[in-house]
């Protein structure tokens, strides 16, 4: 049989052998094992260090989670009431003409002030109480 130009069709036979015992095959090989194991390694100890992050935040916001929750006791027990009992005095004072309209107007807008205080104090202690539970969910 002859192809295009006279010349006779020719056939190629390419064929790969791959020997992974070989000596110089090996050496790659244990290489590429200790490799592995390094990247494994290097991965755990990102996972525990992540791991002890969340924990640490967790810790920090649930101690100022109970600030917080003192600062609402203090508020709810002693300050807000003592200040209603002043605007009741500064208005009882107010309606027997001893007492200024302005100090009764101080007396109130104080005792306001601290309401909307304690509600924002109140809010923040909420939003770190579901960070919290967040970051615990997480972990």
């Amino acid at each position: 049989m002859f192809g295009f130009g006279g010349q006779p069709i020719l056939y190629t036979v390419m064929g790969m052998v791959k020997i992974p015992m070989a000596k110089w095959s090996s050496k790659m090989n244990k290489a590429n094992i200790e490799s592995l194991k390094w990247k494994t390694y290097a991965i755990q100890s990102q996972k525990e260090m992540i791991v002890n992050e969340y924990t640490g935040m967790a810790y920090g916001m649930r101690n100022e989670l109970q600030l917080k929750k003192r600062q609402l006791k203090l508020y709810e027990e002693n300050i807000i009431p003592a200040l209603k009992n002043n605007y009741k005095t500064m208005q009882l004072g107010y309606e027997q003409n001893t007492e200024e309209l302005f100090m009764l107007y101080d007396a109130w807008e104080r005792l306001n002030m601290k309401q909307l205080e304690y509600i924002s104090l109140l809010n923040q202690s909420l939003v770190l109480q579901v960070t919290i539970e967040r970051i615990i969910e997480k972990l």
